[in-house]
């Protein structure tokens, strides 16, 4: 089955975080995959189509504070459409062990920078996890793709202190966000 019709921006921020959308069960269950090589791609959510009141269920793979993933599941409102719970998958997934992976393997990551300022810069760079930030000097940092997606979706430990938003390519620290900037 082919890829469901969704609005363009939504599009967008797919193809953006290395995602895409294929279906099962004749189009009644709508998969969130990362593009990680294999043909069917790396499984972080996915949107059912529900029966009686409930609309939707999503389910979406849940980083634990111990570093392993659950699978969550939420019921969704029928009267909220498809493009909202793909990205309710979008910003609860957690995906960044299959990101931070596939760096290693190939070598190759995709990276992003951006000035926080010498103290900032130096403290992000030593927090213990996501691995893959890099302290550049002169107040900048370099993120790789694993590590903001690690920070879309935070652990309970950086909730509120430390994270990246879930669908712009901005760094928030406490009460302040900082632009992320995308290289190669």
């Amino acid at each position: 089955m082919g890829s469901p019709k969704i609005d363009r921006s939504l599009e967008q921020v797919l193809a953006h975080r290395q995602l895409f959308l294929r279906t099962e069960h004749g189009g009644r269950t709508v998969v969130v995959c990362l593009a990680d090589g294999s043909p069917e791609g790396f499984e972080i959510g996915r949107v059912l189509s529900g029966t009686g009141p409930t609309g939707w269920v999503v389910r979406h793979r849940l980083r634990l504070p111990d570093g392993t993933y659950d699978v969550q599941e939420n019921e969704g409102l029928s009267w909220i459409g498809l493009d909202q719970h793909i990205a309710d998958v979008l910003q609860f997934a957690a995906y960044a062990d299959v990101l931070r992976r596939k760096e290693v393997t190939s070598g190759v990551a995709t990276t992003y920078t951006a000035r926080l300022g010498p103290e900032l810069a130096a403290w992000l760079a030593d927090v213990p996890a996501p691995e893959g930030i890099t302290d550049l000097g002169d107040g900048r940092v370099r993120l790789t793709e694993s590590a903001v997606a690690h920070l879309r979706c935070p652990s309970t430990l950086y909730t509120l202190v430390l994270w990246v938003h879930p669908t712009m390519d901005t760094l928030m620290i406490e009460m302040d966000t900082y632009d992320l900037t995308r290289e190669g």
